[in-house]
């Protein structure tokens, strides 16, 4: 609607936010009856294959309205289950089909090149939802930002600290709102542990363990002709030629990453343990297990890095993956009164034992293979899954919630101190979830609760850790002002800034 005063549409979704309003209406998310279309953001979704499809689903349910969708593999695959140790790295089978989902939302225009549904669909859309492989999604990101469209962006938000800070630099210069896909951070148990923290429940923190156990210390799926993939075959992997499938535009699935033929242990979501197109283990997990511990602490970002990987991993040999194993410990400074923080990252089949809280029986497994520990003064706070806890995915259905061998997620130890700490009345916001909170942001005109400045700041850490196993045991010093480190430019390689193929160049 553009009226004689100017007021284009995108401009009377925000208004709210500019007078003053914080809280929409039920109805405007979808949760109190039908939704006025005035009130609907406009999507395009990058990306509705896994994740995406999800997505998709959460906010079509939240009422919005689905205007474009663009993906770059239309082939007509199979469902299945997740299969392998963990099929977003190297070992798995297609999970959906986006030719599927295209058909199931058939009024939504389709497109192959997110660059070409920007340009068709700019005076038509308010936001784009991107859910690609993560060395896409900050040339995509920055392109709608730059377009002045609101963002969700998958997790890890982007593959290289020089992306972070420009995405966090677009956010403010366009005034857009972005949220980055960690929904763990509008759940319940995420601001529970945030609230009791801050209630003083286990005193100063100066240690935490964050945890994502697996049952083999490297995938076992095998490309077509029986290679294993592991360490040892990545260079026969890489040098494997294979046709590319018919409907599977393999030039635009590539992007910004150096050409390389078609191969099977990259896509269908395989992708993320390589460099040129995910940000390995920590870049996908360790967005969900910091998030409690980044919040509550009042984390920035880190001073000092040092990583272990796995036995056999070896980065002056092997320049085409990220480790599938090993730990990984950042130094954060003291802010105000609050002493600085070791936080330490194990993943994989780590062999590393993890310290026990203070009543943590030896033998108990009340942790299972996935949460964190944060070491207080007075005790410590255990927590599992929090990426799986109420409301995740609440418009989708009643969601399965992970635990860790008790009722409880959250746990304070001593057991004593668990029984006798009075729980906190509720301070911080109660989104309806993850999704919603952007929604609402977003037409609201204020930032979401995980945007780029928040998110981004994880997904640097993430990316500080990767950098760190360019030189495994060497505590690097990072420079925050400079988003590089001090003393390794084999880490800067791997992780500080990299070049891009023609056409598909960052956009300033």
């Amino acid at each position: 609607m553009n009226g004689k005063n100017g007021m284009t549409r995108r401009t009377a979704l925000a208004l709210g936010g500019f007078a003053g309003f914080t809280i929409l209406p039920s109805r405007v998310l979808g949760q109190g009856g039908a939704v006025p279309p005035s009130e609907k953001l406009n999507l395009a979704f990058v990306g509705i294959g896994a994740r995406g499809s999800l997505n998709l689903t959460e906010l079509n349910n939240l009422q919005q309205n689905v205007v474009a969708l663009c993906d770059v593999d239309w082939r007509h695959r199979e469902v299945t289950g997740r299969g392998g140790p963990d099929p977003n790295r190297l070992g798995g089978a297609a999970r959906n089909s986006p030719i599927t989902i295209a058909e199931t939302y058939s009024k939504a225009r389709r497109y192959d090149d997110f660059r070409k549904m920007l340009d068709a669909e700019d005076k038509n859309i308010d936001a784009v939802v991107i859910s690609t492989p993560d060395h896409l999604h900050a040339p995509i990101a920055l392109a709608a930002m730059k377009r002045r469209k609101h963002v969700y962006v998958e997790k890890n938000m982007c593959r290289t600290i020089e992306e972070a800070r420009r995405m966090i630099e677009f956010e403010k210069k366009y005034k857009v709102t972005v949220q980055t896909g960690n929904q763990g951070h509008s759940t319940e148990d995420m601001r529970r542990v945030v609230e009791w923290f801050r209630a003083g429940a286990i005193g100063d923190v100066k240690t935490v363990h964050l945890f994502r156990k697996e049952t083999a210390s490297s995938p076992t799926a095998a490309v077509p002709g029986g290679l294993p993939v592991n360490y040892e075959n990545v260079p026969k992997i890489v040098a494997q030629e294979h046709p590319t499938p018919d409907q599977l535009l393999w030039d635009l699935w590539l992007g910004p990453a150096p050409v390389r033929g078609f191969n099977p242990a990259y896509h269908p979501n395989r992708w993320r343990a390589w460099l040129d197109f995910g940000t390995g283990n920590p870049g996908d997990l360790l967005n969900h297990m910091i998030d409690a511990p980044f919040w509550a602490l009042n984390l920035d970002y880190p001073t000092q890095v040092e990583s272990n990987p796995e036995e056999g991993y070896d980065w002056k040999t092997n320049k085409q993956t990220y480790p599938w194993a090993g730990v990984i410990r950042w130094v954060f400074p003291a802010r105000g009164k609050m002493p600085p923080v070791e936080v330490f990252y194990h993943y994989g089949q780590y062999k590393e034992s993890i310290p026990r809280p203070p009543g943590w029986k030896e033998g108990e497994d009340k942790a299972g293979n996935i949460g964190g520990i944060m070491f207080g003064s007075k005790g410590a706070m255990t927590f599992g899954a929090l990426f799986a806890s109420d409301p995740r995915e609440a418009s989708t259905g009643a969601p399965q919630n992970v635990t860790w061998g008790t009722k409880q997620r959250i746990q304070l130890w001593p057991q004593e101190l668990d029984k006798e700490f009075k729980r906190p009345d509720p301070t911080l916001p109660r989104p309806y979830n993850h999704w919603a909170d952007w929604v609402a942001s977003a037409k609201a005109g204020k930032p979401a609760a995980s945007g780029t400045a928040y998110g981004g700041k994880m997904s640097e850490i993430a990316l500080a850790g990767n950098g760190a196993n360019a030189e495994p045991g060497k505590v690097l010093e990072y420079d925050v002002k400079a988003g590089r480190f001090k003393n390794s430019e084999e880490a800067n390689k791997m992780v500080a800034k990299r070049s891009y193929r023609p056409g598909w160049e960052l956009p300033t």
